[in-house]
């Protein structure tokens, strides 16, 4: 009887010795943004515009495709020896195409202060810019982007890799296993 008890408990603190560091293994590092971890809008975006599926919802409730609206926009520099209250034509070129915005948001800020589309950003005449270039404006729940070259499938895991963890566990329950019919063979043998 005390033989089995010594195996048990050896077996038992076997497991806890390796099964202990488990939750270090299985633990992820927490990827969640808010709007205040960003100190400019644009920030945000780039964020946003990375998963337009937007996980961290730094869109709102508002789906309009543009992230932490509530955020100050970065500084413009302004070239020396011009005045700061230039007017919008002096400082736009006088062709922009959906290639020079790094952003959908960008492009219909454009769009929206002049209406006339003079730089044809609206293709199609829907009040939405560039989508041949960053995709539909989502107007609901599902997400209409058109991919652009490969398209990246994974598994669907998070990156982490829990291999080692299930190998211990694998042996842990092996060991354990094989204790155990030892044990039953041995007191039978009585």
């Amino acid at each position: 009887m005390s033989l089995i008890r010594r195996v048990l408990g050896a077996v038992a603190v076997a497991g806890i010795a390796l099964l202990g560091p488990a939750p270090a293994v299985f633990a992820t590092e927490s990827t969640d943004k808010n709007c205040s971890d960003f100190e400019y809008q644009e920030d945000a975006q780039a964020v946003y515009d990375a998963d337009p599926s937007d996980p961290n919802n730094l869109d709102g409730d508002d789906n309009d495709g543009i992230a932490c609206e509530s955020l100050p926009h970065k500084p413009v520099s302004q070239p020396s020896g011009t005045s700061a209250q230039a007017p919008a034509a002096t400082t736009t070129p006088s062709d922009l195409d959906c290639a020079d915005f790094a952003t959908q948001a960008q492009a219909q800020a454009v769009l929206d202060a002049d209406r006339s589309d003079p730089h044809r950003l609206d293709a199609d005449k829907d009040g939405i810019a560039c989508e041949s270039r960053f995709g539909e404006k989502s107007t609901g729940g599902q997400v209409k982007v058109k991919p652009a070259g490969g398209v990246d499938t994974g598994g669907g895991d998070d990156g982490t890799d829990a291999g080692p963890a299930v190998a211990i566990g694998a042996l842990v329950l092996l060991g354990g296993g094989a204790g155990t019919v030892l044990l039953v063979r041995r007191r039978a043998g009585r």
